[in-house]
């Protein structure tokens, strides 16, 4: 697929992650935002790992559920790419076609890399 909107290197830093959620989220926590975000890029990524296992062992209900958290879990950061993501293997595995999603959960772990590296530069800022 020539037109993968992933390979895309115009994408904005909004289609990353949502700017005003962000923002929002940091000012409701204050001292505590820095922590959080550590505990979610941990999480996420060990996440990311038992999708991997989940797809492999066509573990339909465990994927499901690991999806449903790293949606939630990313929706209130505000990072687009991962929510949309997640809720489309969470419709897959609903459908139980985990077993065929390997590409997408590689998506998965390809959108949380790079807003992890957003992320990291507007705490920089």
């Amino acid at each position: 697929m020539e037109n993968n909107p992933n390979n895309n290197m115009t994408q904005q830093t909004e289609e990353i992650i949502n700017h005003e959620q962000f923002e929002d989220m940091r000012d409701l926590l204050e001292e505590d935002f820095a922590d959080l975000i550590q505990v979610y890029l941990i999480d996420s990524k060990k996440r990311v790992a038992t999708l991997r296992t989940a797809q492999q062992e066509n573990d339909h209900a465990n994927g499901y559920e690991t999806a449903h958290a790293l949606k939630g879990a990313s929706a209130n950061l505000g990072t687009t790419q991962l929510v949309k993501l997640s809720s489309q293997l969470q419709e897959c595995c609903r459908e139980r076609r985990i077993g065929e999603q390997a590409a997408l959960i590689e998506d998965i772990a390809a959108a949380l890399e790079r807003a992890a590296q957003e992320i990291n530069l507007r705490l920089e800022q």
